[in-house]
């Protein structure tokens, strides 16, 4: 019966010695899912760059429709790293994301080109605050 106690505190202490060990797993893990999502989020961005050349002049509603369809990815996939991930420059850099978007999207709307400039430099910052 003497041997109870010390499996008790036995299990008790490796517990704790693991521990650490599985949130450094679980932040490795939402690094990485932070990460693929990042990268995604590049490949919208280059969507978007292939689509808004010149959309503001031109008057091809299967060319608009694709830049439309770009933001509403972006803005799909920024939603979904800033609901699954959090921080301070994570979150900054999702708001400006989010706010480059949404004056992308303002402007394709009444017919002008976006700043696709502002879109990827914010998606930058991004990959960035994932990486970091």
């Amino acid at each position: 019966m003497t041997r109870k106690p010390y499996r008790l505190a036995a299990a008790t202490l490796a517990l704790l010695v693991a521990a650490p060990l599985f949130t450094a797993c679980k932040e490795a893990d939402q690094a990485l899912d932070c990460g693929k999502r990042a990268i995604s989020l590049t490949g919208d961005v280059q969507d978007l760059t292939d689509s808004a050349v010149n959309v503001g002049q031109i008057v091809d509603d299967s060319r608009r429709q694709k830049t439309v369809d770009a933001l509403k990815k972006i803005a799909d996939d920024v939603k979904k790293i800033h609901d699954d991930h959090s921080g301070g420059k994570l979150d900054a850099a999702t708001d400006k994301l989010s706010k480059a978007v949404s004056n992308a999207q303002d402007a394709v709307a009444k017919g002008n080109a976006p700043d696709v400039g502002a879109v990827a430099s914010a998606a930058g910052d991004v990959t960035k605050a994932c990486a970091g």
